[in-house]
């Protein structure tokens, strides 16, 4: 499958009203100004699966990563992760409760009450950003809870490699609060079936666009 630049546009377009939607929840929901972006998107192919994640991930971190899952099915199905580095988590964690960041700044044991911030956090975009591929696609999806797990980065690489029957989307995000920026990824993993039926939306709205 070979993707066209202009489809990854469409595509990373989709996404970033998704997480808009998110950035205008999550500001509501902490009295901060919350921005989210969508800067880059891969689509990684299951030869690529590996080298693609491990060439993302050890450019921006070789440690430990904060992972907050869903999954999704209906007509399409899948799972989705949004993935910090857990010092950045904690960051945002203190952004959100207001916390001196001085004083917690390298603490990586998280509370009950951190857990329960992330798992809110990751649920809001996540169904952000899943939903709108959903209404692009007009279908309604069912979601599970979603969960929180810690990864070491080479165990979290080995994760992915199990996963080598399915296609993933690779993107990019960027959460920006109170004027910090922090960057972050999110991965959905679609059946090859269900990653062919976004990509023909894709293509048929670039040919109503540009045809």
């Amino acid at each position: 499958m070979k993707e066209t630049n202009l489809e990854y546009d469409i595509l990373k377009e989709i996404f970033n009203i998704g997480v808009g939607k998110a950035a205008d929840m999550l500001s509501q929901m902490v009295n901060k100004k919350i921005l989210l972006n969508v800067p880059n998107i891969r689509v990684v192919d299951p030869e690529n699966i590996y080298p693609g994640f491990s060439g993302y991930f050890s450019r921006r971190t070789k440690g430990t990563l904060m992972v907050s899952s869903i999954s999704f099915q209906e007509e399409i199905n899948g799972e989705a992760n949004l993935i910090f580095p857990a010092d950045k988590m904690r960051s945002i964690i203190n952004f959100c409760i207001e916390e001196d960041e001085s004083d917690t700044k390298m603490d990586l044991d998280f509370t009950d009450i951190d857990y329960d911030i992330i798992k809110e956090i990751g649920n809001i975009i996540l169904n952000s950003i899943v939903g709108e591929m959903g209404n692009f696609l007009n279908i309604n999806l069912k979601y599970t809870l979603p969960s929180v797990r810690i990864f070491e980065c080479v165990d979290f690489k080995d994760r992915i490699r199990a996963k080598e029957d399915i296609h993933s989307l690779l993107l990019s995000i960027s959460f920006t609060i109170d004027g910090v920026e922090i960057e972050g990824a999110v991965i959905i993993s679609l059946s090859i079936s269900s990653l062919n039926d976004v990509m023909e939306m894709v293509r048929r709205l670039e040919g109503e666009l540009y045809g």
